[in-house]
């Protein structure tokens, strides 16, 4: 009875609309017929903020909410992310994980995006059996699928479920369904890990990677919003 309280939370008011609306609906179809237990990996951004919120209501099973902490991570994004997930009602659970034990990682190949993806998301599956569960989520939509991701790969390796992409979302639609449903994040900027402010081909080190954070820190306390640094 909620489901179908949830797929009719709006009305389609022109052609586009309803083209919306059906994605979300087949989203819903799509989550509420997954089988064993959901984890996502969340990050407090506009695609993963949505997945989240819709798959709290349509999955039948438990989801637990992932968040994946290392020095690539801000203080501010880590504790934005805990505030949206509170949010919406699912604590978030920390998995950490260290960038620096790689080479492959911290030598920063244009192959690095693969790696850490690959890294991380070995260790949340990992975790991810410690409770019992079967699917992992990722939030990339489709319009990811048209841009430079080499960690796509590395998604498709370790059979993450991308269920944006399944239902045909993109960016675009993603906000105006997060609109809909109130969501904090539905005008967020895109955002990005720490280390894709260093050139490709310079070694990334902790103490560079904390100089980038105080910095656009600073700039934030000056009010200069969604500004990146670029070393």
């Amino acid at each position: 009875m909620y489901l179908e309280s949830l797929k009719n939370s709006y009305q389609p008011k022109t052609k586009f609309d309803q083209q919306i609306k059906q994605s979300e609906v087949l989203l819903i179809e799509y989550l509420s017929s997954m089988k064993g237990g959901v984890g996502i990996a969340f990050s407090g951004g506009v695609d993963s903020t949505y997945l989240l919120r819709i798959a709290r209501d349509a999955c039948t099973s438990q989801v637990v909410p992932f968040l994946l902490v290392s020095p690539f991570l801000s203080g501010r994004e880590q504790t934005w992310a805990h505030n949206i997930a509170d949010e919406i009602g699912m604590p978030l659970r920390e998995v950490p994980w260290h960038p620096f034990d790689f080479h492959c990682i911290w030598k920063n190949g244009s192959d690095r995006c693969y790696y850490c993806k690959y890294v991380m998301y070995q260790k949340l599956w990992s975790i991810c059996r410690e409770y019992g569960i079967s699917n992992l989520l990722d939030g990339t939509q489709l319009d990811d699928l048209s841009s430079y991701r080499p960690g796509l790969k590395a998604i498709q390796e370790l059979s993450i479920k991308i269920p944006l992409v399944y239902c045909n979302l993109d960016k675009n639609n993603i906000r105006i369904l997060s609109s809909k449903l109130c969501l904090p994040t539905w005008d967020r900027p895109s955002q990005s890990c720490l280390a894709t402010r260093v050139v490709t081909g310079t070694f990334i080190t902790q103490s560079l990677i904390e100089e980038i954070e105080s910095a656009e820190e600073l700039l934030m306390d000056f009010q200069i919003e969604n500004t990146k640094l670029r070393i």
